[in-house]
């Protein structure tokens, strides 16, 4: 009989924290494999991310492990995702295998709330994950380091705890792009940045240009607006001192695509420059131009941007040139 562990959760998305877990329950429980689960509907949980985008994040964080495997199992199944049916198919499917099912030990106290849970301890052995042997339980456990992680605080992007090339699919997708914004921003700021994507992305279309790489350029641009002046002058001189002499006004554009780079590993260098060049519409190509014009024409700004949003979807090239002769006409105004 082959030793598999399963882990189920939500993995939105999954982290260093999940992977430490399944590192050491493969290790000490001398298992063949273990299986992540991801849940299609978690019963305790509302809101999830898409399932295919938290299936493939989980998918790329494994890839270096030949012991691991992603299941999508629960994707073919009716909802809500309850662990008592999955482990049921898996036992009628794989007859050969031995199950555990890893848990961490802040799930103990609930743990009898589970559908059918005295089925389902009879099905599997639970497995006890926590940090030392002091947890109050009859399962095994699995001892190792608690990571103090949780997938709440990557989505709102307040660490980055998992693996790069998770950061770069998640934001490459736009998965958690809104609510880190939100928790970034004030919401003057935030409801300004909605405007600007919508509006680039009706203009993208009409010109079919991509709308992922357009609404990520558009959500970034003004991530470090309020941003002190002591902490985007900081990033100028360590990242582009060679631009030091610009205008503070530019320096929240730079931050924000030294941030999309460094922090997020998203390496698409026109949506870099869209965003780098957008205060003054330094990037031609049409992903610049796009934000420049939509972050210019957006309809909160107080004034009737309508002929420029017109023209801008006649003519790309033609609105982008007008709306920098609108925008050089107001600037010079306001410092006379």
């Amino acid at each position: 009989m082959r030793k598999i562990i399963l882990f189920g959760g939500s993995f939105d998305p999954i982290h260093d924290g999940h992977l430490t877990m399944a590192k050491h329950a493969l290790k000490q429980r001398n298992a063949d494999e273990l299986w992540f689960i991801v849940s299609a509907q978690n019963p305790f949980k509302e809101g999830s991310s898409a399932f295919h985008h938290r299936f493939e994040m989980v998918k790329l964080m494994t890839r270096p492990f030949k012991k691991m495997k992603v299941l999508d199992l629960e994707s073919r199944m009716p909802l809500p995702s309850y662990s008592i049916d999955t482990v049921r198919v898996l036992k009628a499917q794989y007859n050969d295998c031995e199950f555990e099912w890893l848990i961490g030990s802040d799930q103990l106290p609930t743990l009898n709330q589970w559908k059918a849970f005295d089925e389902l301890r009879q099905q599997v052995q639970f497995v006890i994950y926590s940090r030392d042997s002091n947890v109050d339980t009859q399962f095994p456990r699995v001892i190792g380091p608690v990571l103090p992680i949780s997938s709440t605080e990557i989505r709102k992007g307040f660490i980055t705890k998992t693996a790069p090339c998770v950061l770069q699919y998640m934001t490459e997708r736009g998965l958690y792009l809104d609510e880190i914004l939100r928790n970034r921003v004030s919401m003057r700021r935030y409801e300004h940045v909605l405007r600007v994507k919508d509006l680039a992305l009706e203009i993208a279309a009409v010109h079919h240009v991509d709308a992922h790489r357009v609404a990520l350029a558009c959500m970034i641009h003004d991530l470090c607006k309020e941003d002190s002046d002591e902490i985007l002058l900081n990033i100028m001189k360590a990242t582009f001192p060679h631009h030091i002499d610009l205008h503070s006004a530019f320096y929240h554009g730079f931050a924000a695509a030294s941030e999309l780079s460094k922090k997020y590993y998203v390496r698409d260098k026109q949506v870099l420059n869209a965003v780098r060049g957008h205060v003054n519409g330094a990037s031609t190509h049409k992903i610049g131009i796009i934000l420049y014009i939509a972050d210019k024409c957006e309809r909160g700004r107080g004034y009737d941007s309508e002929p420029l949003i017109s023209l801008s979807k006649r003519n790309l090239v033609e609105g982008f040139q007008e709306v920098k002769r609108a925008q050089g006409a107001y600037l010079r105004r306001n410092n006379e």
